[in-house]
């Protein structure tokens, strides 16, 4: 499978970038901003990505578009061993799922 292509623009295309301290002092604001005009915003701390702000309903590709997207990549063997390894760690951190008819 080759990887996707979508020339669309996706919430993370349009993405404003805003400074954590920027995002905290009025947050109420961007959130609105977020709801009425769904606008997207990335979050930094001293340059560095730590959050986003996204509207809910999107989102950037399933899973099977992530596994398809991943087998196309070129990463070294040394990156697919990191990945795997947070993944992982990810799924270990998750509680177990319930049964909501018993």
């Amino acid at each position: 499978m080759g990887s996707r292509v979508n020339d669309a623009p996706t919430p993370l295309t349009r993405m404003k970038t805003l400074e954590a301290a920027e995002a905290a002092e009025d947050f109420t604001r961007y959130l609105s901003q977020v709801l009425l005009h769904r606008e997207s915003f990335q979050i930094v701390k001293g340059g560095v990505p730590c959050a986003y702000l996204i509207p809910t309903g999107e989102h950037g590709c399933s899973s099977h578009e992530l596994a398809a997207d991943l087998a196309s990549a070129e990463i070294t063997v040394q990156d697919r061993h990191a990945l795997a390894a947070a993944l992982h760690r990810g799924r270990k951190a998750l509680k177990p799922l319930k049964n909501p008819w018993g």
